[in-house]
């Protein structure tokens, strides 16, 4: 067993912690993994305890009631571990973290994403092996203060987040904007994932899984997203065809990006995955298929969520959890005034109750009527 203890010191307003806390770790099944996460009075949630965490997760929920906000949260935690982890360590990692929140939620302070009218926003995390908690005040600013001299380093943790958005197209303009002007515009999901394509692909063997989701995706659209070896930029290749990104459909820059990162290593055993609406630009065909690629994904070893507003993506990992006996937790968020309610349940157990499925069924009910009325 391996202990982790993380001391929070009484502050002044405007820092953070309040109280001394310590954790002591048990040993998990599988590391770096999420397992456990409870959140007060972020952004529009006054509470939220995700317990437990699968391979795959899935978020749904109307629009405005924090999918991307509780989707990035997530990542801002397992990047923040990563980056401390990895060459950062001179930083302290509450330093890395509070980098990470301000940069993924473009906020000129962090007390703004605390909810509104409390006064101290609280998270407590397990990962791996280690415990995490940290907490600020609504007015602090940039700095979270925190005494973690003793949290866990992970070296083979990477965590890697897909936005809705396409970027391989606007790859310089994101790269100007972050690196030359320092200003917001970009946040840190598409700015960690330039970098990370930027990686070039290594020789070598790739997990039998994650080669056989390789194949699958390059066969999804009958060629393969690669560089161009005279100025770097982003091509897709079908047979002797070259086609540059502005010329290439949006379904096949989202499938490319995922082929670039198992090509060159980012993305593999130990990595957790987070994509929010995976479903855009693709067919319902092509969403199914990508399930499938998914289930492989979270064989591989590496962890997913995804936030989504697909009834077939639902439906699909429904079907996959039956068919594969896997727990897929399964988070529906509801808006009640100014705050959210978080619902959890498992696709293994049948399709849950959710605002997807009702507008399925309201539709097939509204057709029927004026059917009968005939």
């Amino acid at each position: 067993m391996i202990g982790i203890m993380v001391g929070v010191k009484e502050k002044a307003a405007g820092m953070i912690g309040i109280s001394t806390r310590n954790f002591v770790v048990a040993r998990l099944c599988f590391a770096p993994m999420f397992s456990d996460l409870l959140i007060k009075n972020f952004a529009l949630f006054p509470s939220l305890h995700f317990r437990p965490h699968g391979a795959i997760n899935v978020i749904v929920g109307r629009n405005d009631t924090g999918k991307s906000h509780l989707l990035k949260l997530l990542y801002c935690l397992a990047k923040s571990v990563e980056e401390f982890s990895k060459g950062r360590r001179s930083m302290p990692w509450q330093d890395v973290l509070a980098h990470k929140l301000t940069w993924t939620f473009q906020t000129e302070a962090l007390g703004e994403l605390v909810h509104r009218g409390e006064k101290r926003m609280q998270v407590e995390f397990t990962l791996g092996e280690a415990s995490y908690f940290f907490s600020f005040y609504s007015t602090a600013k940039q700095r979270i203060s925190i005494a973690t001299k003793s949290a866990a380093p992970q070296e083979q943790l990477s965590a890697i987040f897909i936005p809705p958005k396409e970027l391989l197209t606007a790859f310089e303009a994101i790269a100007a904007t972050r690196e030359k002007l320092e200003i917001f515009g970009f946040d840190d999901t598409y700015y960690d994932l330039i970098k990370a394509l930027r990686l070039p692909t290594t020789k070598g063997n790739i997990e039998a899984n994650l080669k056989r989701v390789l194949k699958s995706l390059e066969q999804l659209f009958g060629g393969e997203v690669a560089k161009n070896k005279a100025d770097g930029q982003f091509i897709f290749k079908r047979d002797d065809q070259v086609f540059t990104m502005p010329q290439t459909a949006e379904g096949i820059k989202k499938i490319g990006i995922l082929t670039t990162l198992i090509k060159n290593r980012t993305l593999g055993r130990e990595s957790i995955l987070f994509l929010d609406e995976p479903e855009t630009n693709l067919h319902p065909d092509y969403i199914v298929r990508l399930m499938n690629m998914l289930m492989d994904l979270s064989n591989a070893g590496i962890q997913i969520y995804l936030a989504t507003h697909s009834y077939f993506v639902i439906k699909q990992l429904h079907i996959l959890a039956k068919e594969k006996r896997a727990h897929v937790p399964f988070c529906s968020l509801t808006r009640e005034g100014s705050t959210v309610r978080a619902d959890f349940s498992d696709l293994l157990d049948g399709m849950p109750d959710n605002p997807i499925i009702d507008e399925a069924i309201a539709l097939y009910q509204r057709e029927l009527s004026l059917d009968l009325k005939r």
